[in-house]
């Protein structure tokens, strides 16, 4: 042993008299082996499916690298093949997602830590999560994998597998693409270390990646159209030769706690029964033909619906990988509009502020509110915020009309008393009526002078609940 040391002494003096040999040593740069062409960043283990056909794509046809983000480990799914739940089910969920990402050769993983959350808020989600650490982590992941692209859900209440895990992923996608190019934000990670073992100050660059883009799972992904591109699941992989549809299928075979019994009925078809499952079921059940993506942002230019990756240089070299156009990934600037006197509040309200705070420009439009699917007797909560830009006080009486069947319960107040500038949000507590039929049905809040708002409900027996 006492030789072995002495060994090791020896090598470690030889080495230091070697670098001084050398003159002044060369600050390292970042490690090339995460720089990636595309970051997707999504909220549960299985999420990453919708766009298996996508990532197949660049991945096995392009050769681009690819790394994925998962918020949480979906740790509140159900699980058709074991006993496992909550914690112990998360950490199966995990390495389900490890194996269905090998299938394309995607090696570079990461989980947040996020709590998975059944809810239809986001806000929720990210509150659950603890939105400061979750983000901070976001940003870390993008100026350690320098991503030209991220791709995440679509930051919108949309009707089909309405998750609110889904939205916040979104939000917090949005956040690390400009917040990750600014050095004020989270500076300890661009701070630069001094010692050899440094435990705090990170060393990490600003990164400004180039585009962001959206995708959905909505029951009908036709508002996304000229919004962005779109890509057919049909497509022949040139690598494979085999449609994206069917490399997807492999992915989705990892995912037995979630898809055993929809997996093995797939398996079980006639080849043309198992296209057709796959290729034809409505968003919100299974993959979309075409998959479409929207446009967030661009800090190249070119329009929503060029490809991806046009306008973005392949990597050649440390020259096409510096931070980039910094300054683009800033907070819009532009004035909020002035507020309406009556609207929907919670996501709807932060939704608003959001899209104009990070300039997404490309989004499409949000003029007709609709969630679910619920089933009949579910309750639904609709936020209606009213505000009083007047100069005096005011009193604010809202009613509800309502679909035959339906009702109003809770103990949200009928009227409230607004001063100048005040402004209130009632949470209105709807049943949904138990012989409702499946399909959407509108329901109006009226607030007299102040005007009124719809929101349509989707109902679809058997359809509701929150999928993880």
């Amino acid at each position: 042993m006492p030789s072995r040391c002495l060994l090791a002494a020896g090598l470690f003096l030889a080495s230091c008299q070697l670098v001084r040999a050398q003159g002044p040593a060369t600050p390292p740069s970042a490690d090339p082996r995460f720089k990636v062409d595309l970051l997707l960043i999504v909220a549960h283990p299985d999420d990453d499916t919708l766009a298996g056909t996508y990532l197949a794509k660049i991945r096995l046809d392009q050769g681009r690298k690819v790394a994925v983000v998962f918020a949480t480990r979906g740790d509140a799914g159900g699980n058709q093949v074991g006993a496992e739940r909550a914690s112990s089910l998360g950490l199966v969920r995990e390495q389900e997602a490890r194996a269905d990402l090998a299938t394309l050769g995607i090696e570079t993983v990461w989980f947040l830590g996020g709590r998975d959350t059944p809810t239809q808020n986001p806000l929720v989600s990210l509150a659950n999560w603890d939105h400061g650490h979750t983000l901070a982590e976001a940003v870390r992941i993008v100026r350690l994998t320098r991503p030209d692209v991220i791709l995440t859900w679509l930051p919108m209440p949309v009707v089909g597998e309405n998750h609110g895990d889904h939205q916040a992923a979104s939000i917090l996608a949005t956040e690390a693409f400009d917040f990750a190019a600014d050095p004020t934000f989270f500076p300890s990670q661009v701070a630069r270390s001094v010692s050899t073992f440094e435990p705090r100050l990170e060393n990490l660059q600003p990164w400004q990646p180039r585009k962001l883009y959206f995708m959905s799972d909505a029951a009908d992904t036709g508002f996304m159209e000229g919004h962005g591109p779109s890509y057919s699941i049909k497509e022949v992989s040139s690598s494979r030769k085999v449609p994206f549809w069917q490399i997807a299928l492999e992915q989705l075979h990892a995912h037995r706690t979630q898809f055993a019994s929809q997996y093995d009925q797939l398996m079980a078809a006639d080849p043309g029964t198992r296209e057709r499952l796959i290729t034809a079921n409505p968003g919100g059940e299974g993959l979309i033909e075409p998959l479409r993506f929207v446009r967030g942002k661009s800090v190249v230019g070119g329009r929503a619906t060029d490809d991806v990756f046009e306008g973005i240089a392949r990597a050649t070299g440390s020259a096409a990988e510096g931070p980039g156009d910094v300054a683009g990934g800033r907070l819009s600037q532009a004035a909020a509009k002035p507020p309406a006197a009556i609207e929907l509040g919670s996501q709807w309200q932060y939704y608003r502020q959001f899209w104009r705070a990070h300039g997404l420009t490309d989004m499409p439009p949000m003029d007709a509110p609709a969630i679910g699917p619920f089933e009949p007797d579910q309750t639904v909560r609709v936020p209606i915020r009213v505000l009083n830009s007047s100069g005096g006080p005011i009193d604010v009486t809202l009613t509800a009309t309502l679909p035959a069947g339906w009702k109003e319960e809770g103990d949200r107040p009928a009227a409230v008393r607004l001063a100048s500038g005040g402004d209130y949000t009632f949470e209105s507590q709807v049943r949904i009526g138990s012989k409702a039929p499946d399909g959407p049905a509108t329901l109006r809040f009226d607030a007299g002078a102040l005007g009124a708002v719809s929101v349509r409900v989707v109902v679809k027996a058997g359809g509701g609940g929150l999928p993880q």
